[in-house]
């Protein structure tokens, strides 16, 4: 028996004609030639039988379910320039219980700030109760 390297599509077309001979595997490997023991490993071993059912997928795919128009690599078949329309993000809205801030400054002193406040006004405030300087 001379040996021959076949690829995975080579053995899924082989094991598709055996199945449909309706022979068995042995006979059907004595009557084309092929080892028994590898042909069985294309038909059974999980990696081998990935191998054959990819191959069975991309024999039946056209170029484009491949990623290919007029034969050229998936990448450059989709390759454009889109518009980018670049937006600035909208402010987080406070939660519907808060409507604010409360800063507590020691001494008792507190100062609530509502959504929205200036806060160069803040820093002043801030400035006052703590005695500095504006």
């Amino acid at each position: 028996m001379a040996y021959v390297r076949r690829q995975a599509a080579d053995w899924a077309a082989l094991i598709d004609e055996w199945r449909q001979s309706g022979l068995s595997l042995p006979a059907f490997c004595r009557s084309h030639g092929l080892s028994r023991g590898t042909m069985q490993n294309w038909v059974y071993e999980p990696t081998l039988k990935r191998a054959v059912e990819e191959a069975r997928r991309e024999a039946h795919s056209t170029p484009a379910d491949r990623g290919q128009a007029d034969g050229l690599p998936a990448l450059e078949a989709s390759l454009a320039f889109l518009p980018v329309h670049v937006a600035e993000p909208a402010p987080a809205p406070l939660p519907a219980n808060r409507t604010g801030v409360e800063v507590v400054l020691g001494m008792g002193r507190r100062v609530t700030v509502e959504a929205g406040f200036d806060p160069e006004t803040l820093r002043r405030v801030v400035a006052v109760l703590e005695g500095r300087p504006c």
